[in-house]
């Protein structure tokens, strides 16, 4: 299962905040299997090339996304839940890129409310490093993917840290400086 949040600062700018359970709308549509198997992943993988780009635009499985892949968020507004996000190469338009992330400790959940802060900071520090301005200058917002307690029990520990611009762009944001 992943959520999906906004950066409190993020929040502040846009009036919102979504959050996204999809193997919990899954499992409320499909009963228990759906849940079994969308945490333990499925085979629907962006085509990649040989260096790990993505080459064209497709519905990837959640769980199979990684740093410098770029989304379109725009196509995930309206959705309440999701198990694949919509890739496609950096080069074609886009309004969001997977920028940072970092797996948690194993142990015991820590809750939701120390998870999403924790993605929150690391986040905000991973901003400047990838944008090359602060995050309280830049045009950008941010948000994250993290684990929940259901997906924690399935050995989900990552934090993944999305960028995402307002005005579609057809490259990498990596040191765009806005």
């Amino acid at each position: 299962m992943l959520l999906r949040t906004t950066s409190p600062a993020s929040r502040r700018l846009r009036g919102f905040t979504v959050v996204v359970g999809a193997a919990l709308a899954a499992g409320i549509l499909s009963g228990c299997s759906a849940i079994d198997g969308f945490l333990e992943g499925s085979s629907d993988e962006a085509p990649r090339d040989e260096n790990g780009e993505i080459t064209e635009a497709s519905d990837a499985d959640a769980m199979s996304v990684e740093i410098g892949d770029c989304l379109d968020i725009a196509a995930l507004e309206n959705q309440a839940t999701f198990t694949d996000l919509p890739v496609m190469p950096c080069d074609e338009e886009h309004t969001g890129e997977i920028y940072a992330e970092k797996d948690l400790a194993n142990g015991e959940y820590p809750g939701e409310k120390d998870v999403t802060a924790e993605a929150d900071t690391f986040c905000e520090s991973e901003f400047e490093t990838f944008v090359g301005v602060p995050y309280s200058e830049s045009e950008l917002y941010f948000w994250s993917f993290y684990p929940t307690k259901e997906s924690w029990q399935q050995e989900d520990r990552t934090i993944q840290c999305v960028l995402e611009s307002e005005k579609p762009v057809t490259e990498s944001l990596e040191g765009v400086e806005r």
